[in-house]
């Protein structure tokens, strides 16, 4: 069976020694890639609260992977949005294994986590629920094809959903 390794990380310099240490590893080029997100528009950085539009290559990537399953699609789709993306491509579980405690060791986000504000009420399973800090990169049953994110950036366009808070400039709550 072949397997897709999905680690998240905050910052590119995360990414590139997750890549580097998996490189170190064994893990060829071309099985190991890295891809960081720049996102585009008039918005709060700070903020959650933004609307965000993927690329054609980005949604694609994350429908092959995921499916039907539209709770982890967008999970991942928006951590996306503020993580750089390292990928592994290994062809038994060992090896899938192995590229997973390196980018745990190296910083992978817990997507879920991560993602916990703005998706509160998504549905997940005990296998998704139950993600212990040796067990954030992601392990997922796909053989490598040509919708890897192989593009050195994903580029995101946002918008604001607008205000965040309901305060007055006095610090008063609108009640209207």
């Amino acid at each position: 069976m072949a397997y897709t390794i999905v680690g998240m990380f905050p910052t590119t310099e995360d990414a590139d020694e997750a890549s580097n240490k998996l490189d170190s590893a064994g893990f060829e080029k071309e099985d190991n890639k890295v891809s960081r997100y720049s996102t585009t528009g008039n918005y709060d950085k700070t903020s959650s609260n933004y609307h965000y539009k993927e690329d054609e290559k980005t949604s694609g990537f994350w429908n092959w992977l995921f499916g039907d399953d539209d709770d982890e699609k967008n999970k991942y789709s928006y951590a996306g949005t503020k993580s750089n993306l390292v990928t592994v491509y290994a062809d038994d579980m060992d090896r899938a294994e192995k590229a997973r405690d390196i980018m745990n060791d190296e910083g992978a986000i817990n997507v879920n986590e991560f993602t916990k504000e703005r998706y509160p009420h998504a549905e997940t399973t005990a296998k998704h629920d139950d993600l212990s800090e040796a067990q954030r990169a992601r392990i997922i049953s796909k053989a490598k094809n040509n919708l890897y994110l192989t593009d050195d950036t994903r580029f995101y366009d946002a918008t604001s959903d607008g205000m965040e808070s309901d305060m007055d400039p006095d610090g008063s709550r609108n009640t209207f």
